[in-house]
């Protein structure tokens, strides 16, 4: 069954460094991501962290368990956002969103992305899991 998160929380991961690296592509964000090998490992092992702990939140914290996918995801995107891009910025390895509005924005939404899929995938499949 974990692999079936994992694999969820792989798809989200994938997503949002599409939206990042599309955005820096067409010019529209200044992120100032270099996407190498080793940086997407480490990309993808943080994404199956956080959406572990997503899981693990879900299952203890009943309100949120029982919230909808999109308020979870949007929710739980900003808060990785918040603690993620601050550390990253921080360390040299990425611009400040906060200095470029299209790169803030775009930036929030490949999180709010993240977040998203990652709340379905914990839905879907726990929602499936019930039913058997």
């Amino acid at each position: 069954m974990y692999l079936k998160y994992s694999l969820g929380f792989l798809i989200a991961s994938l997503a949002q460094a599409a939206v990042v690296a599309l955005t820096e592509f067409m010019n529209i964000s200044s992120l100032g991501v270099n996407m190498t090998f080793s940086q997407l490992l480490i990309h993808v092992i943080a994404g199956q962290i956080a959406g572990y702990i997503l899981l693990l939140t879900m299952r203890k914290i009943e309100f949120i368990r029982n919230a909808g996918t999109l308020p979870i995801g949007i929710t739980w995107g900003i808060i990785v956002w918040a603690i993620i891009i601050p550390i990253n910025s921080a360390q040299g390895k990425i611009n400040a969103p906060w200095l470029n509005t299209p790169t803030l924005l775009f930036s929030i939404i490949a999180f709010i992305l993240f977040g998203i899929i990652s709340a379905n995938t914990i839905k879907m499949i726990d929602f499936k899991e019930q039913k058997l």
